[in-house]
């Protein structure tokens, strides 16, 4: 007889919590992180209806040709495949038919299949760390945080250096390269993927990202963006999804960018929003500028060329073109194409009426 088995992995529920298999912890739900430690076995997934012995529960479940079925919950997504592995293992070794686990079973197949009840009061202990069980919302905190820590525990042992783990929650998703450097009170999540020389300073939200070697960010909440070797983000600011931003840029405070494609070396330092622009390399975004896209039912797109200087508090409705070494002066409103090497003003003239004796401000006697 060898130690070949299949699995089974029971959803459990509780008063005020619901189904436990679909509660999220750390981008997986804690179906999935049980599925984690069946990894590479035909698992089948089923309700735990308590008013039934366990081998009327199992017995639909056990496949042809293995030895063994290993039965796991729902509740316990700490469970890892060294416990798994070491349960079957005692049971080969110890030729017993079943081994109760703290929170789980293995059971020899040939034996499940012709019994009506389990007899057995021994329980085996492995680590009990794995079997913290999800009955309500306080050890769903708890095992989060074990999670938490065992997820920052491998990051450091791959190179990171965490200055606040207290405050840091890297998702179970997200790959980090060595010599990375993490600040206070971050949150990553999704499929970020972080590269070497990276620096992630404080108070940060990314989420489905590439940040690519050597870019800052600082204090700053991305979304479903790339930010390009060398690039500065934040403080402050917000980019939402499907940015593209180049090499040795900068997003500063209060930018927000949607669905940008932003050129090398291209500078938006201060107050500006962009949405559904294509700018070129080496450009100039003055604080306060707004790439305005949407005209009330569709959205539109600006493409600005390279070496184009865009000055403070203008306004560029789409759909424009404004073509390369084009410059813009402060306080316009564009809303036609602007050629190569030219200068457009889109503003009223100053006027100026002196001695003016209607200024409602100035206290009269």
């Amino acid at each position: 007889m060898g130690k070949s088995y299949c699995g089974l992995i029971l959803k459990t529920s509780y008063d005020k919590m619901g189904e436990t298999s679909g509660i999220d912890i750390l981008g997986k739900t804690m179906l999935d992180w049980v599925s984690l430690a069946l990894s590479g076995v035909e698992t089948d997934v089923a309700d735990y209806e308590r008013h039934l012995e366990m081998p009327a529960l199992v017995k639909p479940h056990v496949r042809p040709g293995y030895d063994y079925i290993v039965v796991l919950f729902s509740d316990t997504p700490l469970i890892t495949k060294k416990t798994v592995n070491a349960a079957v293992d005692e049971a080969y070794n110890s030729g017993k038919t079943v081994i109760k686990m703290t929170r789980g079973y293995v059971f020899n197949c040939a034996y499940i299949m012709n019994a009506d009840k389990i007899y057995t009061e021994n329980t085996f202990y492995f680590d009990e760390e794995d079997f913290i069980t999800a009955f309500s919302y306080k050890q769903v905190g708890l095992i989060t945080d074990i999670l938490k820590n065992r997820i920052l525990d491998f990051h450091m042992g791959q190179g990171v250096h965490f200055e606040d783990i207290a405050c840091t929650v890297i998702g179970c998703d997200v790959i980090i390269d060595e010599d990375v450097t993490v600040g206070f009170n971050n949150v990553i999540r999704g499929k970020t993927h972080i590269k070497s020389g990276a620096r992630i300073g404080n108070g940060n939200v990314i989420e489905d990202c590439v940040i690519e070697s050597g870019a800052k960010i600082e204090a700053s909440h991305l979304k479903r963006s790339v930010i390009g070797k060398g690039t500065s983000v934040g403080p402050y600011a917000n980019l939402r999804e499907n940015n593209i931003v180049g090499e040795n840029c900068k997003i500063g405070d209060f930018v927000e960018l949607k669905a940008c494609k932003i050129g090398d070396g291209t500078k938006m330092s201060h107050l500006t929003y962009a949405g559904n622009l294509v700018i070129g390399k080496n450009c100039n975004v003055g604080a306060g500028v707004v790439f305005a896209n949407y005209d009330g039912k569709d959205k539109h797109t600006t493409v600005v060329g390279d070496e184009v200087f865009i000055g403070s508090s203008s306004t560029i409705i789409a759909p424009v073109e404004i073509l390369d070494r084009a410059f813009v002066a402060a306080g316009s409103v564009i809303n036609s194409d602007v050629p190569k090497d030219a200068l457009a003003i889109g503003r009223a003239r100053q006027v100026v009426k002196r001695g003016w004796e209607n200024n409602k401000y100035v206290k009269k006697d």
